[in-house]
């Protein structure tokens, strides 16, 4: 069956991310037999237009979209993807292709299954794992069997054009299929994204996109805010660590230099990260690691100086907070000892790192705010970089939501599909906007979320200038030298004092939907 796989994604912050997700299902339906066309939106300028011009050369009977992220998950400056999806992809292939069927899956549908349903007018959505799903969904269509049996399926219309109910089985907000979600058992045997056969990899690298590659699935852990454990499981399905570098392998045959990791939580458990770490410095490829997600619980000295024999460049730590209470609010599972356990290890074995804090949780005051800052004063190097976020984006399905709902922060039936924030009511959202700008004009290294918000235009030229430069790494890890010559020149003052200016319009809006 000819098929057209369309990756959805346009964000170029921090880098453009390759459709690891998009390129396994894409090899899992090629390996099943189906002719598979990718369309890859990411750095087209006008998406309407390519995907009435790739319809109109090659009409197909399925036009499966993947949508990563239902909004930038930033407070100061939310921006919501789905209207541009619907809009400029899927009523455009519904004109271009009107025989065609559209289905949608990825971790966005994962997230709020009926409400992207709905929203995106598609006529199927998988929810769960696509590799084992979509290639279900072509098999039964192909055959002209009942597709009611495919796993995680969402059904709203047939072919006559018959308008069904979407299923409900009140299990994570509405919108669950009946028969469960798709889960692959065994991730050892599934699919590799072999992306090199569906984007342009070259491109990616050149705009910072290292390739993505997952050790494991699932999180044991259960932070508050998290939705991780409804999209993977709540338990850890490993890779074999041989199987993980026999990948790298192909990869680098592929051209590729730059590989993160992004599991959930890289270090979780620690006895494989470090197995992975020696299977990685014994076969020793030309390949820079870097990971999105290193937990501070997990971070000991023998583990940093593995990651650094197996050619780990630089990392990002997501404590999330530096305040004992906060953390414990969040339910992060470990204490502020951790975090400055982890700062220690990380700052004497000199590996390069990217902290993210996340303010505005359940108990967060003044004073937690403030505790998190001096920890970054005392313990964060100036070559690295500290990222805060205010406000905590609520997902239906997390236990923050009960917890918002049982405070009367959202109603009852709110099911927090669109930019739905919390913060805590016991802060004073303009004092600590006032500390937060006051402390970046302090420490070059340090910025807010509203920082970050750039066209892509924008960011394409920064990275393209850090490169005729000569500079090395990830975009980010440069960031304290431009912010320091901003500060010289006064150019970030004047950006963070007009940024303040607005801190009472932003405070009006606690959650803003």
């Amino acid at each position: 069956m000819q098929v057209l796989l369309v990756n959805t994604n346009r964000e170029h912050m921090p880098w453009p991310a390759v459709p690891a997700g998009l390129c396994t299902v894409a090899t899992a339906a090629a390996r099943a037999g189906h002719d598979v066309k990718v369309l890859d939106l990411t750095f087209v300028r006008d998406p309407a237009r390519s995907v009435r011009e790739e319809l109109a050369r090659r009409p197909v009977p399925i036009v499966a979209l993947s949508i990563r992220n239902i909004d930038n998950c930033n407070f100061e400056s939310p921006h919501f993807y789905l209207e541009e999806i619907r809009d400029s992809v899927v009523r455009v292939a519904r004109k271009a292709a009107p025989n065609a069927r559209i289905v949608i899956g990825g971790s966005a549908v994962n997230v709020s299954p009926g409400d992207c349903f709905e929203y995106l007018e598609a006529d199927l959505a998988l929810v769960g794992e696509g590799e084992v799903a979509f290639p279900a969904l072509l098999a039964a269509l192909e055959s002209g069997q009942s597709i009611n049996q495919v796993p995680g399926l969402l059904e709203r219309g047939s072919a006559t054009g018959q308008r069904l109910p979407i299923l409900d089985t009140g299990r994570l907000g509405r919108g669950e299929p009946a028969n469960g979600r798709a889960l692959v058992p065994d991730i050892g045997t599934s699919a590799r994204s072999e992306a090199w056969r569906w984007v342009d990899l070259r491109r990616y690298a050149a705009n910072g996109g290292p390739y993505p590659i997952q050790t494991k699935r699932g999180c044991a852990l259960k932070c508050s805010y998290c939705v991780y454990n409804n999209i993977e499981g709540h338990r850890y399905r490993l890779r074999d660590p041989k199987e993980v570098a026999d990948e790298i392998e192909e990869a680098v045959s592929h051209g590729v230099s730059k590989v993160d990791f992004v599991d959930s939580t890289f270090n979780l458990p620690l006895s494989h990260a470090r197995a992975l770490c020696e299977e990685l410095a014994a076969r020793a490829f030309p390949v820079e690691y870097s990971t999105m997600g290193l937990n501070p619980a997990a971070v000991t000295p023998e583990l940093v100086l593995a990651m650094q024999r197996a050619g780990f460049k630089n990392v990002m730590c997501t404590p999330e907070s530096a305040s004992t209470v906060t953390l414990e609010t969040l339910n992060k599972g470990f204490k502020k000892h951790a975090v400055v356990r982890a700062a220690q290890v990380l700052r004497e074995a000199g590996m390069p790192t990217y902290w993210f804090f996340m303010l505005g949780a359940p108990s967060e005051t003044l004073d937690t705010v403030r505790e998190t800052l001096s920890f970054c004063e005392e313990h964060v190097p100036k070559t690295d970089m500290v990222l805060f976020s205010t406000g905590i984006r609520v997902y239906a399905g997390t236990p923050l939501e009960r917890t918002c709902k049982d405070m009367g922060w959202f109603a009852e039936d709110d099911p927090l599909f669109y930019p739905s924030w919390f913060i805590s009511p016991e802060l004073d959202l303009v004092a600590s906007y006032d500390l937060l700008v006051k402390a970046a004009i302090q420490h070059p290294n340090w910025m807010t979320n509203a920082e970050t918000v750039v066209s892509p235009a924008m960011a394409s030229l920064l990275k393209g200038s850090l490169r005729w430069m000569g500079k090395r790494g990830p975009f980010w890890q440069h960031l304290p030298k431009v912010f320091e010559w901003a500060t010289r020149v006064g150019v970030l003052q004047r950006g963070l004092a007009e940024q303040a200016k607005n801190v009472g319009k932003i405070g009006s809006v606690q959650h803003n939907r």
